[in-house]
């Protein structure tokens, strides 16, 4: 098993700061299954507080809010990560920005590299975001700001 530290290296903290693919991962209540969802928009605030925005009608709002235990998984810094920690919907529909967004801060409890021995990343997962590239812009400024302003 991987050793476990107990909050984000500054290395991750620099990262995780709203250009990384993160997974969401959190139990359903009522059927006991696995909920999976990728997150652009996660902002590591300091080593131990991620907050990242979701749109206000996913149901990872009311599995938060029923158990708000959550992993989030992200590849990176050579390396593949698992974050455990407890979620908390601060705004549950953001008002005044473009979409509406709920606004969640996890508290980091548990960080392991889940890397398989002997392996290393040698290229960031990257992806492009497709539609209008003005719209990008004022989307990204709009989350980055309200959730470092939370």
């Amino acid at each position: 098993m991987a050793k476990v530290e107990h909050q984000l290296t500054n290395e991750m903290v620099a990262y995780l700061q709203g250009g990384s693919v993160v997974l969401l991962n959190a139990v359903e209540p009522t059927s006991n299954n696995i909920y999976t969802t990728a997150l652009s928009w996660v902002y590591a605030i300091d080593a131990k507080t991620i907050r990242f925005a979701i749109d206000s009608k996913s149901d990872f709002i009311s599995i938060i809010e029923s158990d708000p235990r959550v992993v989030l998984n992200f590849v990176g810094l050579e390396s593949t990560y698992s974050v455990n920690g407890n979620a908390t919907v601060k705004v549950r529909q953001t008002e005044g920005l473009t979409l509406k967004l709920a606004l969640v801060e996890v508290e980091v409890q548990a960080v392991r590299d889940i890397m398989f021995y002997g392996g290393k990343i040698t290229h960031d997962p990257a992806f492009t975001k497709t539609y209008n590239a003005d719209l990008i812009v004022k989307l990204d400024n709009e989350v980055k700001g309200a959730l470092t302003n939370l």
